[in-house]
Parts: C-alpha cells; structure tokens; sequence
C-alpha cells in the first residue's frame, strides 16, 4: 500500500489562505469589523458577498455590536461617525430597550424582503447641522452662511431641499437649529395608519455682545416659507465664538451661549435662557462636552484633564449632578492626555452610558455607574458627531425570508 504524501508548503498554504477558512470562521471574523470595513469586504469575492447579505450575519452583526458598545456607529463622512440606535418599532413603548428579536431582522445596506434598510455608510454632501425624530438637517455649504440646507432620511433617502431666506448677509455668521415633530394619523378611505413629519429649520444670526432683543428666521415645512420673528430676552443672550448648533428636545431647541442657553419653540415661538450648572465650564463644555437627552430627560457634560461630569436637569430648571468619575485609573494616559478629547454623546435609554473620543487615540464607550470603560476598535483617526440619530419605526419580519 502506498503511502500518501502531504507537501509541506500545500499545508502551510491550506492554514493561511482565507479561501479556506469555513463560513462561521468567516462570520466571527466580520462581526468584529468597524461596519464600514465589513461593506468593502462585499467586493472581495461572491462567498463573501453572500455571507454579508445573509439577514442572519446582518441580525448577528447589529446585534454584536451593539452587545458590546451599545450603539451601531455609522459613517456620515470618511472621518466621520454617527452614533445610531436602532430598536424595535412598539405601539406600547415598553421595549424600546430592546434590540432585534430572533425573529427580526434588519437589513445592512440592502434590503430584506421590502423591509427597511439601516446603512452601514450614509455620506452626505457637505455637514450635518441637525437630527430629530429620524431625519438629518444637512447644507451643501458652510452651514453657518444661513443657505444651503435640506432635510435628509437615512431610511427612504429621501433628501428634501430648503428654499434658501429671502435674505442673507454675507459676512454673518448664523445659528442653527432643525425639529422634526412626528406623529400618526388614519386614513378612513383606505383605513391604514399614516405617519406624516412636519418641521421647522430656524437660523439666527449671531452676536458675541449680550442682547436681550434680536431676531430669527423660520423655515415650516407646512407652508414652504421662511417668517420672522422678534425674540425678547429680559436676562439677555450672547453666542460663543465657536459654536452656532443646537439641539432638538421635546420640541424645542437649545442654542449654547457663553454664558447661557437660549431655548426656543419654533412651533409655538415661546422662548426663554437656561442657566448652565454652577460648576460647570461653559467653555468646556461647548468645545468638549455634550448636551442631550438620555432616558426622556435632558442632560449636559464635560469633560477635562481630571475626569468626566454629567448633570441632569431636574424640574425647578436647576442642574443636578449625577456622575463624576476620574479617567486616570481606566483609560490610557495618551488618552486622558489628549486636550482635544471630548464626549461623543449619550445612550438614549441607558443613563449611565456614554461615549468618548479622540481624533488621535480613538473612542471608547463607558459606564460612569460601575466605571467600566471599553475599546472601541477600528474607528480611530475619526470624530464623533455631536448629533444621534435613533431609528424609532423599525418593523419586525415575523418569519425569516426564504
């Protein structure tokens, strides 16, 4: 009987070539991607190809990711991400916690039997200057020129462009803010469920001097005109030089100052100034920390060479802190280092959850309750955006597709 050979070469090439490797080999190898790594890997072969497109990678990928950093981060330009939360649409909004089911999937730049698609990459043209209920306010230009802007959704992809003012100045510099207000309606002939957005884009001019009367303009998508309006402030406001956003919460938007926070109702056009917590850097925390909503409530942040604090603002409109944790003793200290390190945001529906950043060395996710902070790999030499973007109508699949 004749014995068999085996090249040593063919085994060394067989233990090294990723040809070989089996399909959950494969998987486990994707799963711990950045998603933006997984998509290019769609063009190196047809196996791979297939095995990315399959609705149990696409539910095993999200729900990876989100088991470990609690988010799924999305690129919206080639250096920058946007933390996403996807959850499962639920009349009773018990569970709006919870991920995809067995039985739900969700489809990763394709998609699932007419179901909804989450992107992996979603590159915009120009800056996104604004979220609310699941669409992104996003200008063609310099967002701060007060033209330029459209409204944007990550689902449809349907883009919307606004008509630009009337009048803008060109050596003025201009505030931002877009609200989205979502909310159902039947239709009796055909008895379905319709969901329909109407929202306001509003633009300010900026001063540095504290005024207590001054104007803004704003944009309805109702009748597809921009008003104007006069805003008086008894204890006056005054922009920073650096920053010209807001923030969408319950409807209103809040404009940091450098020394307080103007709130305003773009439907109801009341408005009125917010103090910033005593001992907290208005500076800091315009340039490093963050300012969002995390369990229905709103919530602002810094975040400096000694460590992280965030407050919560209670119903008398004062702030109460809530976490104070020293980096030193959980990061490395390249990181703690950094001076242009910052917070990335918050987790929408876990409140001792959050994000940090740095161009340099990269993010991380933390839990200030038990201090835990993790790695977040694959995402360094980018930023994080100051805006999330929660996708609230996500329908479950009740059968898996053929």
């Amino acid at each position: 009987m004749s014995k068999a050979k085996i090249s040593r070469s063919n085994v060394k090439y067989s233990l090294t070539n990723i040809s070989h490797l089996s399909d959950d080999l494969l998987q486990e190898i994707f799963t711990r991607l950045p998603s933006r790594s997984v998509a290019r890997c769609n063009c190196v072969r047809k196996r791979w190809l297939g095995l990315i497109s399959n609705p149990s990678f696409i539910h095993i990928f999200i729900r990876h990711q989100h088991s470990l950093y609690k988010t799924f981060l999305m690129f919206i330009s080639p250096r920058e991400l946007m933390l996403t939360f996807p959850h499962v649409f639920d009349d009773s909004q018990s569970h709006l916690q919870s991920l995809p089911t067995q039985n739900t999937l969700i489809s990763l730049d394709s998609k699932v039997n007419g179901q909804t698609q989450i992107p992996s990459t979603m590159l915009l043209k120009g800056t996104v200057c604004g979220s609310s209920n699941g669409l992104l306010l996003g200008c063609n230009t310099r967002y701060t020129c007060g033209y330029g802007y459209y409204v944007y959704d990550p689902l449809s992809k349907e883009c919307i462009q606004i008509p630009n003012p009337p009048v803008t100045y060109p050596n003025c510099i201009y505030a931002i803010g877009f609200v989205c207000d979502s909310f159902n309606y039947k239709d009796k002939r055909k008895g379905t469920i319709i969901s329909n957005r109407n929202y306001r884009v509003v633009i300010v001019p900026s001063f540095i001097e504290r005024l207590a009367e001054f104007r803004l303009e704003v944009y309805s998508s109702e009748t597809k005109k921009w008003v104007e309006y006069n805003v008086s402030l008894p204890n006056g406001f005054s922009f920073a030089r650096h920053w010209f956003l807001s923030f969408d919460y319950q409807g209103w938007l809040y404009f940091m100052g450098k020394e307080s926070i103007f709130v305003f109702d773009p439907f109801g056009h009341n408005c009125y100034t917010l103090a910033y917590p005593k001992d907290a850097d208005a500076m800091n925390v315009m340039s490093f920390g963050f300012l969002g909503s995390s369990c229905g409530s709103l919530r602002i942040s810094e975040i400096d060479s000694k460590g992280v604090k965030v407050w919560e603002l209670q119903e008398d409109k004062k702030w109460q802190l809530i976490h104070q944790t020293n980096l030193s003793p959980y990061l490395p200290n390249n990181f703690c280092t950094d001076y242009h390190k910052r917070i990335g945001g918050f987790h929408p529906y876990d409140g001792d959850i959050i994000y940090l950043c740095s161009y340099l060395y990269g993010a991380f996710v933390a839990n200030l309750r038990i201090n835990k902070f993790e790695a977040i790999p694959g995402y360094d030499k980018c930023n994080i955006s100051p805006f999330q973007l929660e996708f609230p109508l996500l329908k479950p699949l009740t059968s898996s597709p053929e």
